[in-house]
């Protein structure tokens, strides 16, 4: 069995940029949209990913500073994703461009 694959969120609260490949709302926030990811990948994989959302200026100084400097001089823009630790996209958060990576890496064996 695979090991499980775990996806952070990293978000400033500051600079919100909404969208999915379902909808745009400005009401809705990254947190909850990552909320719903995790109940969507747990109905496709169930046990096998982990979503976390990291509010950026809520963490401590050191903690993620690389990419909050990339974040402040404008190189990235949030959300950032990481899968398994790899920063993957950024500028916001695509369903299905997060699962058919999943299944890339399922399919590969690369969940480890």
């Amino acid at each position: 069995m695979s090991k499980p694959i775990y996806i952070q969120i990293i978000d400033s609260p500051f600079r919100d940029f909404i969208c999915s490949d379902f909808y745009y709302d400005e009401g809705v926030t990254n947190q909850a949209i990552a909320e719903h990811l995790q109940y969507s990948l747990d109905y496709h994989y169930p046990n096998m990913v982990h979503v976390e959302y990291i509010d950026l200026f809520l963490e401590e100084e050191e903690k993620f500073s690389d990419i909050r400097d990339m974040f402040n001089f404008g190189i990235i823009t949030p959300p950032l994703i990481l899968i398994n630790g790899k920063a993957m996209f950024h500028g916001g958060i695509s369903y299905r461009i997060i699962m058919e990576e999943i299944d890339r890496m399922l399919s590969s064996g690369l969940s480890h």
